[in-house]
């Protein structure tokens, strides 16, 4: 059940931020092509990380790989016996149906800015300047969130709740039923307050070439 919604989830993904894909001797790999990741791996059972994970440490570029699982302890244990270094341990794999999605307008002194290319893209704006911003990008019925942010200078406004809840309210008119995530340790009170559950958890690990 998690590999269905892991290559789901990394449809939108690779959407979202322009990609491209390909199976690699069964494993999934995106294309990322940044100077410090050049590929990441996603393992879409758990059960392939040993192997996968020799893969990932023996490749010549920098490439990372993000195994969705129900142990992280032990993904943790098998990355790092294959050479890895444990990049992030504990994010979180999350969904939601979006019919209901809470959605709520911007505070006193911001706007809102919704544009389409066709990714969907929300800014909250403040005199101007980018206070908050999200992406979401329909596959399907699928809607994938992606780049949530806030500006440190305007936390604690609610305005995450807002990028999100437009984001959803959007993705629904663009036809899509169910939202995906993988959420930073940050990001998942947020989500949770959203009514966003738990998939899996997370870990993200990366091989030791240097950009």
């Amino acid at each position: 059940m998690i590999g269905e919604l892991v290559e789901r989830w990394h449809r939108g993904w690779i959407t979202a931020e322009g990609l491209t894909s390909e199976y690699r001797d069964g494993y999934l790999v995106v294309h990322v092509n940044r100077p410090h990741r050049v590929f990441e791996w996603i393992a879409t059972d758990d059960a392939e990380t040993g192997a996968v994970a020799s893969v990932v440490a023996a490749a010549p570029e920098p490439s990372w790989l993000s195994v969705p699982t129900h142990s992280p302890a032990k993904v943790i244990a098998e990355v790092e016996a294959a050479g890895l270094v444990v990049a992030r341990p504990d994010e979180t794999f999350m969904r939601r149906p979006l019919a209901d999605h809470p959605f709520s307008g911007p505070p006193e002194g911001y706007s809102l800015e919704v544009t389409r290319d066709p990714v969907i893209r929300v800014q909250v704006l403040a005199d101007g300047e980018v206070a908050a911003s999200g992406l979401m990008a329909v596959v399907g019925q699928d809607a994938v969130a992606h780049r949530i942010e806030t500006a440190e200078a305007h936390r604690r406004r609610g305005l995450g709740s807002v990028v999100m809840g437009t984001l959803a309210r959007e993705a629904v008119r663009d036809g899509a039923t169910t939202g995906l995530l993988f959420s930073s340790t940050d990001g998942v009170h947020l989500y949770r307050s959203l009514g966003w559950e738990r998939i899996s958890g997370l870990v993200v690990a990366r091989n030791a070439v240097s950009a």
